[in-house]
């Protein structure tokens, strides 16, 4: 299971900024965005588990929908990142480590919000 702190999905981005070619550039960006996709993985498996357990609890529903909005943003942010390749990810890091953030959060917040039982795997 990925680490669900958030380390970053590239741990050399820099190498982002420092390509000489688009081709290297476009290169890099491909890597980073396959490792925020692993991680979003991740995040969903997890996900999955804890709003099987949701399913029911309406007073739920808004962190939920808020839980899955948050998911949209960073797989959107993926997306752009994919068809602009941008010279500079470093913006882009710090973004997505907040959206992941958010998430952590708002996940561990549901869970205390479910009753006690087994979430996750």
């Amino acid at each position: 299971m990925a680490n669900m702190d958030y380390p970053g999905p590239c741990p050399n981005c820099g190498l982002v900024e420092s390509c000489t070619t688009q081709e290297q550039r476009e290169e890099g960006i491909k890597t980073y965005c396959k490792g925020m996709e692993m991680e979003l993985n991740a995040w969903k498996a997890r996900l999955f588990d804890a709003f099987a357990q949701a399913e029911g609890h309406n007073d739920l529903q808004d962190s939920l929908n808020l839980i899955k909005s948050i998911v949209r943003e960073i797989e959107m942010q993926k997306d752009k990142m994919l068809v602009e390749c941008p010279t500079s990810i470093s913006d882009v890091e710090s973004d997505v480590g907040k959206k992941f953030g958010e998430l952590r959060g708002h996940y561990t917040k549901l869970l205390e919000q479910l009753s006690a039982g087994f979430v996750g795997g």
